[in-house]
C-alpha cells in the first residue's frame, strides 16, 4: 500500500507541475490582467510593428513623440482621410478620460478590435482595420487593450466627430453588413498542418 501511493502521489505532483508549467508558457489574459507587464510589452510590439497603429493615429511613429497615439492632429499632412466624400478623424486612442479612451472598460477597447463597435456601439469606419484584427487571438488582443489602457501616457487631444456632408454622425454599419467570420482552419484552399 505504501509504494502504491508513493507512485501514486509522484504521478499526481507530476501532473500539477506539468499544470504550472503550462499556466507559465501559455497565459490565459483578461481584463484584470492589464499591468501585467508582460502582457504591455507584447501589447507594445503589437501596436508598433504587426498593427502599424501610429501610421493613422499619430504624426510621428515614435513613443517618444509627445503627441503618441493622439489621432487627428490639424495641420498633419494627409489628415483626416478623405474617403469618397467623407473626411474620417483619426480617433485618439491614448487613456485620456476625457478624449481619449480613458473612460473605455477594456472590454470596450477589446470589442473595437473584435466587433468593430465603440463604447456607444458605433461601427468604426475604415480606414481603421478592425475586420483584420478581429482574427487575432484574444491574448494579443488583450496586450493591444493592455498597452493602450496602461502602458502610454495620455494625450489631451479633442478629435472631430467623423459626420457626412449633410452634419450627420457617419454611420458605417452598412459596409459590413455582409461580413463574414474567419472559416475553421483548414480552409478549402489551405493544408492542414495538424492532421489526425
Amino acid at each position: 500500500m505504501n509504494r502504491k501511493w508513493r507512485v501514486l502521489s509522484g504521478f499526481l505532483f507530476m501532473l500539477v507541475l506539468v499544470g504550472v508549467v503550462l499556466l507559465k508558457v501559455t497565459p490565459v489574459y483578461s481584463s484584470s490582467d492589464l499591468t501585467d507587464p508582460r502582457l504591455i510589452q507584447r501589447g507594445r510590439y503589437l501596436v508598433t510593428g504587426a498593427g502599424h497603429c501610429a501610421d493613422c493615429h499619430s504624426p510621428n511613429t515614435t513613443p517618444d513623440d509627445p503627441q503618441w497615439l493622439a489621432g487627428y492632429l490639424p495641420g498633419t499632412p494627409d489628415q483626416p482621410f478623405q474617403i469618397g466624400e467623407f473626411q474620417i478623424y483619426q480617433a485618439n486612442i491614448t487613456p485620456d478620460r476625457e478624449t481619449g479612451i480613458g473612460s473605455w472598460t477594456p472590454e470596450q477597447v477589446f470589442n473595437v478590435f473584435r466587433q468593430g463597435q465603440d463604447k456607444h456601439g458605433n461601427t468604426i469606419c475604415p480606414p481603421m482595420a478592425w475586420t483584420a484584427y478581429r482574427n487575432l487571438s484574444d491574448r494579443d488582443t488583450w496586450a493591444i487593450v493592455a498597452y493602450l489602457k496602461a502602458g502610454i501616457k495620455p494625450v489631451k487631444n479633442q478629435v472631430p466627430e467623423n459626420t457626412t456632408p449633410q452634419g450627420t454622425r457617419l454611420d458605417c454599419t452598412p459596409l459590413y453588413q455582409n461580413l463574414q467570420p474567419l472559416p475553421a482552419y483548414p480552409g478549402q484552399n489551405e493544408i492542414g498542418v495538424w492532421r489526425k
